[in-house]
């Protein structure tokens, strides 16, 4: 099995910093391709574009973030950090 380390109490309010900073995104509201472009719509309709090498590397990114999230929320009893 892995080894998991926690995030020290420095690290967390780091992370709490951050996350107050930080402007929430929902789901995207569309995504389409248009002469080689990748354009996303994002909940609030302001829409972003990006060349094919960046969303791929993006969705990795996005990927691999999110499965370690979800691994932090099951591995910390202390819990997810909130902003503050």
């Amino acid at each position: 099995m892995a080894q998991f380390d926690l995030p020290s109490n420095a690290e967390r309010a780091k992370i709490s910093e951050h996350l107050a900073e930080a402007e929430p995104y929902g789901k995207p509201r569309n995504v389409w391709v248009e002469d080689g472009h990748v354009f996303v719509e994002g909940h609030n309709g302001v829409v972003i574009s990006m060349t094919a090498e960046v969303a791929i590397e993006m969705g990795r990114l996005l990927g691999n973030a999110g499965a370690d999230s979800l691994m932090n929320k099951v591995m910390d009893p202390r819990g997810p950090v909130e902003p503050e």
